[in-house]
């Protein structure tokens, strides 16, 4: 108040008091004024976990996420790997705690699976790390690491698009996860088709991703409307032997057949048998034709009724077939009624 005195030496009377009433109204007004609330506290971390459960729970009974299938216990590199991923991203969607991970997927094993889990000694308290690695041991063939490197090298995509062919490749990838990085990219720059892997060779893609996007932008331009290049068919060591027998057969069925025509025709026919030559023939069972014993007239091979059909033979373990003509009738006269 003594300062505004102060201010207010040399003015006219009537305004001091004025301005004076007007200071006491302005200080009264402030000391009557509500003292603001105080500021609302932060929620505790608890609340923040509890608030955010909530939200989890709510979307998960909006959008209803699938659950994970049972496993069964299939020994099977890709079958466990693909079950415990399964397991981890359903857990993380309905955002499950850690600790709670390993009793509810011990709930979705049966059959040969559950017998394992009762019998591994795990348990529910068993931290997520150590299920995954022993469950993964367990079903997991002792072989699957060198197969799925063996299979690597040797992969080559062939007829099949990039696509299809970058699939199998991580599908066999993720089973030797200690590959190194650089192997896997030339392994798979190496099974590209030709023209492809040489241009990507040409990019020196640095990475893996890289050389995909790149392997399936060239092979597009270069192959438009899909790979129509079939591949070549090596004609193997079987292929060739059935080609030799079958040769080796026409030839020898060619030879004994030209063999039995010229025989036919060049023999010449003996003369007519005499009352003795008969009787002899007749007792010993001789054919008349021939003057052979064992066979009769009917069945000689020398001097056959009408040039006789020769029968397929069989060469080399291969079969040909030949059409059957109707054998004639043995004419009378050498029929061996006797």
């Amino acid at each position: 108040m003594e300062q505004l005195d102060a201010l207010l030496v040399g003015i006219e009377p009537d305004r001091q008091n004025s301005i004076r009433r007007a200071f006491e109204d302005l200080t009264a007004a402030a000391t009557s004024a509500p003292t603001p609330a105080p500021a609302p506290a932060a929620p505790t971390e608890r609340e923040l976990q509890a608030e955010r459960r909530d939200v989890v729970r709510t979307l998960a009974q909006v959008l209803k996420p699938q659950r994970p299938p049972p496993y069964a216990g299939e020994i099977d590199a890709d079958a466990c790997n693909n079950f415990i991923d399964n397991q981890r991203e359903y857990f993380t969607v309905v955002d499950l705690s850690l600790s709670e991970w390993v009793q509810y997927t011990a709930l979705n094993l049966i059959s040969d699976a559950k017998s394992w889990w009762r019998s591994s000694g795990l348990s529910i308290n068993t931290p997520w790390p150590r299920f995954e690695e022993d469950f993964l041991a367990f079903h997991t063939p002792p072989n699957a690491v060198a197969a799925a490197r063996e299979a690597l090298e040797s992969l080559k995509q062939g007829k099949r698009s990039v696509a299809l062919y970058t699939h199998e490749f991580r599908r066999l990838l993720r089973r030797v996860p200690t590959l190194d990085k650089g192997t896997a990219l030339h392994w798979f720059v190496k099974g590209l088709e030709p023209d492809t892997s040489k241009e990507v060779k040409l990019r020196q893609c640095a990475t893996l991703e890289e050389a995909i996007s790149v392997a399936t932008l060239i092979h597009s331009i270069l192959f438009p409307n899909g790979p129509t290049v079939a591949p070549k068919q090596n004609s193997s060591d079987m292929d060739i032997d059935t080609l030799h027998v079958a040769i080796n057969n026409l030839t020898a069925q060619v030879n004994y057949l030209s063999q039995g025509s010229q025989r036919n025709n060049n023999t010449p026919r003996p003369s007519k048998l005499t009352p003795g030559e008969k009787a002899h023939l007749i007792a010993n069972k001789g054919c008349f034709r021939c003057r052979k014993m064992g066979h009769m007239a009917s069945n000689c091979r020398s001097f056959p009724n009408q040039p006789q059909h020769l029968h397929s033979r069989q060469f080399n373990n291969l079969e040909t077939s030949a059409p059957q003509q109707p054998a004639s009738h043995a004419q009378s006269g050498n029929a061996n009624s006797n």
